[in-house]
């Protein structure tokens, strides 16, 4: 299978891909990435002859690919999409980019493109946006399928609702393709999280305290998720609004909760958390050298998803090499489409466009 993908960040679409057909099962013909940390990332996940691996898509010329593309997908940046942005739409120097998409897609004419953007892509321009870029791709002799698509609805628990785009050279595969239905979601948020995590990942007070304030012009609450909970959308700053994903990091230490006014030395003042460790037993326990205990309290701290976390909230494999550093490599989790749905897409692809392969 020929792939080539634009906007590849970190090569969501490439994993996608290995999952159904193996390493040696596809080949990617182009890639373009801008970002240098992203690039890192990629040439550290993927193979690819660096002479196609293009960094400006404005300076990639897809012509000389004519033919040799069985199906193209990625995303353009979608800043000026989002309900958080500042909606600038196509205006915007980012949202122009959707143009160089249907200039690539012009030039080399896969069989098949899938392309993935936020779901403010919908309301941009009063709908016009949207309904202006399929209309140029049914000019070129695409038929196109659009719909949104949750990425808790297709295994992995993220709450991620991204508009995906798919469209067919051939009309008998248009006809024949459909989104996979929706699956029952088995796993939940306490199931993609690592154990023994840094400390550094642990949310000071100060930081807690400044969440929970009222004038201090963030939006939304500031919640603790249960790990039986569904992960809000992974953004590219993870863990710097008080609307992210945060989780009670439950640590198994010696906790003391409180000092009884009695006498003795501090030790014997001391009251402990039932959920944490016992402090050391000594040979004389009679009296006020027990070691008392506060029943029903409960010993955890509060801290951010790891970057890890954020990955396996995208669908990507523990496999996956983490070469940057964390500021870098949460950007990247939250700026991937999520693997888990660009197969389930591609999936439905190859069945309904027979000899692909």
């Amino acid at each position: 299978m020929k792939v080539a993908t634009i906007f590849s960040g970190i090569g969501a679409p490439e994993f996608a891909v290995k999952n159904i057909y193996g390493a040696g099962g596809f080949k990617t013909v182009f890639a373009c990435e801008i970002d240098k940390f992203a690039r890192q990332s990629y040439l550290a996940n993927h193979e690819i002859d660096e002479a196609n691996f293009y960094q400006d898509i404005n300076d990639l010329d897809a012509k000389p690919y004519l033919g040799k593309v069985d199906i193209l997908i990625g995303g353009s940046p979608c800043q000026d999409f989002s309900i958080a942005g500042l909606r600038q739409g196509i205006s915007g120097k980012r949202g122009s980019l959707i143009w160089q998409y249907y200039r690539i897609i012009s030039e080399c004419m896969p069989k098949v493109f899938i392309y993935e953007n936020v779901k403010g892509m919908l309301s941009d321009r009063g709908g016009r946006t949207l309904k202006e870029f399929l209309e140029v791709f049914r000019n070129l002799g695409y038929s196109c399928h659009a719909e949104v698509v949750n990425t808790k609805n297709y295994g992995i628990p993220q709450n991620r609702e991204r508009i995906y785009i798919t469209g067919f050279l051939d009309n008998k595969a248009y006809y024949a393709f459909a989104y996979a239905p929706k699956q029952p979601l088995r796993l939940n948020l306490g199931d993609m999280l690592e154990t023994n995590t840094d400390h550094k990942y642990v949310l000071s007070e100060k930081t807690i305290q400044g969440f929970k304030k009222k004038d201090n012009g963030f939006q939304g609450s500031f919640t603790v998720k249960n790990r039986k909970d569904t992960a809000n959308c992974i953004m590219s700053t993870a863990g710097s609004r008080r609307t992210d994903n945060f989780v009670c990091a439950n640590e198994i230490k010696i906790k003391v909760v409180g000092v009884l006014d009695i006498k003795g030395n501090d030790s014997n003042k001391r009251v402990y958390a039932d959920s944490g460790l016992s402090p050391t037993l000594t040979t004389s326990q009679g009296g006020q050298r027990t070691p008392k205990i506060l029943e029903k309290t409960q010993d955890f701290c509060i801290r951010k998803l790891t970057p890890r976390e954020c990955f396996r909230l995208q669908g990507f494999p523990d496999s996956f090499k983490i070469v940057v550093s964390d500021t870098q490599a949460y950007k990247q989790a939250g700026n991937a489409m999520s693997v888990n749905v660009v197969e389930m897409i591609v999936r439905q692809v190859s069945s309904a466009v027979k000899g692909l392969v």
